[in-house]
């Protein structure tokens, strides 16, 4: 049951280890009488539409409704909340072609911040919210950059990388950034710094494909998606690299087997994000014939699956999100 506290002030230590004796469900709270919540965010296609609208939920599931509505092209997509809960970061086809945009929670505005015509996508916010790494394509790479939160001020930090690099994650203090990368048809999990650009392979897989990665709000974990065993399995590691578990075994079915390779382009719909006070997961994964989300403990327990619809529901993304007054 979630509980509404008024008139109290709760500085934003939702994210640490005072809650770590509550479900992340439980979490609504006040900052100042504006009220700060515990929510999932999600891409799905409307059915009046052709292209993706960003829904918003409840951890259980519950209380869906559209945060940012489809407006033309693909639509809207990929959501990232912003540390102070204010603001979407997300992909949007508005502006010709995938571009990234802000949208501002409380005044209902949007403001494209990727300003050339390249491909933007994936974009996430560094742990103080005044940065962004994201995807650009450079003729037919793509590669990872870092701007400020505007879009301004860019860098690339893996030119030294191949042609495939996807997925950015910041580190907890902000010092580097987690990412996948293709070598020699095979996707491992990455770490570059920001400084001086060293990269490090962190899982150095041969028996499979890594990809899309998380870093847990503590900085302590990685969460990660891989075919090694033949199926789409979410996986968790130590920092770094150490310790990769598989904590969704039991999801696997025939319709969840997956090879990177052979089934091409699925890497833009799976992704996992943790809970602000970092104890689960959410995830997209495959059910019968569609996209469904899934919360799961960061130790392998506790699954639920949160959608069961028979339209697809892809990049989930979970944040504390701030309401109305």
């Amino acid at each position: 049951m979630k509980q509404l506290v008024l008139g109290c002030l709760c500085i934003l230590s939702f994210y640490n280890s005072q809650f770590e004796n509550h479900t992340s469900e439980d979490k609504i709270f006040c900052v100042d009488k504006i009220s700060v919540s515990s929510k999932i965010l999600f891409s799905k296609k409307d059915k009046s539409y052709s292209g993706w609208s960003i829904y918003m939920m409840n951890p259980d599931g519950s209380d869906k409704k559209v945060l940012i509505p489809f407006k033309s092209g693909m639509g809207e997509y990929n959501a990232e909340i912003s540390p102070n809960g204010k603001t979407i970061l997300f992909n949007t086809y508005r502006y010709g072609g995938w571009k990234l945009a802000t949208h501002n929670i409380e005044n209902n505005t949007t403001k494209r911040i990727s300003p050339n015509s390249n491909y933007y996508t994936n974009g996430v916010y560094s742990p103080n919210g005044e940065m962004i790494a994201y995807e650009k394509n450079v003729q037919r790479s793509t590669h990872i950059f870092i701007a400020d939160k505007h879009g301004n001020n860019e860098k690339m930090l893996t030119g030294t990388m191949g042609n495939e690099n996807r997925i950015p994650s910041w580190s907890s203090d902000g010092e580097s950034i987690v990412f996948y990368s293709e070598k020699n048809r095979v996707n491992d999990i990455y770490q570059v710094t920001i400084k001086d650009n060293q990269i490090t392979n962190l899982t150095n897989n041969l028996s499979g494909n890594d990809f899309a990665p998380a870093v847990s709000p503590d900085g302590k974990k990685i969460a990660f998606f891989s075919d090694r065993n033949g199926y789409l399995d979410l996986y968790v590691m130590d920092s770094t690299g150490a310790n990769q578990k598989n904590i969704t075994a039991n999801l696997q079915n025939k319709n969840n087997t997956y090879n990177y390779y052979k089934d091409s382009n699925l890497y833009w719909i799976v992704k996992t994000s943790w809970s602000p006070d970092g104890q689960e997961l959410v995830f997209s994964n495959i059910t019968n014939d569609n996209f469904d989300v899934f919360t799961i403990a960061k130790n392998g327990s506790n699954l639920k699956q949160i959608t069961e619809t028979p339209e697809s529901e892809y990049t989930p993304v979970w944040g504390a999100i701030q309401l109305d007054k």
